[in-house]
């Protein structure tokens, strides 16, 4: 039996609660499908009530196809289907019930109960959707002879009731889930050589969010440095985004030249991190962002006590989102896994983060903090770090362009 698919059917997630908005969002989520599928066989894509019917010309892209709609954030699965036509189902169905037997003989695993979900886009049909259900579900009981269980079975058949056929499935791939991107404004993201911090960006994408992304590497200028981790990292969120990355690559040694003589070894890492937050706010003000992320998790590590973590941006003008605030180390390594960065994460990267003073002070105050700005002269450190940095621009497909902003006339600050 023919068994291959021509037809996704895709669901997408929050979309369906957002009321009056909701053709804006829907908008953007096909655009951003249409991305992702450049190049593949699509005939075309259609809107069927709350879920996307992408129609292929080559079954045998299906399941590539499927990947690259999982890295489309709004939506919540998707599911090759095998269609049916009505006039070719039979009075009672049976083309339809042969096709689902077959599906789950081959998909149901080790699952112990079933139901068969009906959904009819064609309100004209003349059977309900429960009789759909209990004559396909007697043939799948049949077939893998397991009992039926309407609630939270094991094991789903889908079937959709369309116009000219029936769509017949049983298995879903999640997709990225979330909001589209490019629905949520721009923002700023704090990205080191870590676990932490591709989540904190991924996690943000996941809510409508564009990124662009700001690294801080150990030396005076991008060509001495050894970033190709950062690079790497940078790659892998691209393959999340439907528009090029942005990565700022910023030295640290404008901040270590000033701090050398004015900076105590408890104050040297809060107020380094001070120095990251000053940097990315002026970055983001040129790129239009209207809030900066990091990747802190509450008490993780020293300089991320809640007294620190306060006065750190007292006069930062931009909120600061920490969406690993209140996550453990397990729950962000899950995170790290499910995005494809846990590997490269953590590989071995000199951190600029990780030569500061071991014993970092718990409880920095902002006023210390301010009036250590103004001794070390942070000001001159920031306007000097941003104008010999690098900005990197990285596609979807990995491609990676370099400016050095060092070689431009105007100064960035």
């Amino acid at each position: 039996m023919q068994t291959r698919s021509s037809i996704l059917v895709v669901t997408y997630s929050e979309i369906a609660l957002k009321g009056k908005n909701r053709p804006m969002f829907q908008r953007r989520l096909l655009n951003n499908m249409r991305k992702a599928l450049a190049g593949e066989p699509v005939e075309r894509i259609n809107h069927v009530e709350s879920r996307y019917l992408v129609r292929l010309n080559d079954p045998d892209r299906a399941q590539a196809c499927v990947e690259k709609l999982q890295r489309v954030f709004g939506i919540r699965w998707i599911s090759p289907t095998v269609s049916v036509d009505k006039n070719e189902a039979g009075p009672n169905l049976e083309k339809v019930c042969e096709v689902a037997a077959e599906l789950a003989k081959r998909d149901v695993g080790n699952a112990r109960t079933f139901k068969v979900d009906t959904r009819r886009s064609d309100r004209g049909y003349p059977r309900t959707s429960q009789e759909v259900n209990q004559i396909v579900g007697f043939a799948v009981g049949a077939a893998i002879d397991l009992p039926a269980r309407m609630s939270r079975p094991d094991f789903t058949v889908g079937i959709l009731v369309l116009k000219e056929r029936f769509l017949v499935f049983s298995s879903k791939v999640e997709g990225g889930g979330g909001l589209p991107q490019g629905t949520g404004g721009r923002v700023c993201v704090l990205l080191s050589g870590g676990i932490d911090s591709p989540v904190a960006a991924w996690l943000l994408m996941r809510r409508g969010c564009r990124p662009t992304c700001v690294h801080f590497f150990s030396g005076r200028s991008y060509k001495e440095a050894d970033t190709a981790k950062i690079v790497e990292l940078s790659k892998i969120l691209a393959q999340w985004a439907n528009t090029p990355l942005t990565v700022y690559m910023v030295p640290v040694v404008p901040y270590e030249m000033r701090a050398m003589d004015h900076i105590d070894d408890p104050h040297d890492m809060v107020m380094f991190r001070r120095f990251m937050v000053k940097v990315s706010h002026a970055i983001a003000r040129r790129e239009d962002c209207l809030a900066l992320v990091t990747g802190d998790s509450l008490g993780q590590v020293a300089s991320q006590t809640l007294q620190n973590l306060a006065a750190i941006s007292p006069d930062i003008q931009l909120p600061i989102f920490r969406p690993l605030i209140g996550m453990d180390k397990e729950q962000i390594t899950g995170l790290s896994k499910r995005i494809g960065a846990y590997e490269t994460s953590i590989e071995p990267y000199r951190d600029c983060c990780s030569i500061r003073s071991p014993k970092p002070v718990l409880n920095a105050k902002a006023d210390t903090l301010l009036e250590l700005s103004e001794t070390m002269d942070l000001k001159s450190a920031v306007n000097e770090a941003l104008n010999t940095s690098a900005r990197l621009v990285v596609d979807t497909a990995g491609t990676v362009r370099v400016k050095d902003l060092s070689e431009r006339g105007k100064p960035l600050a």
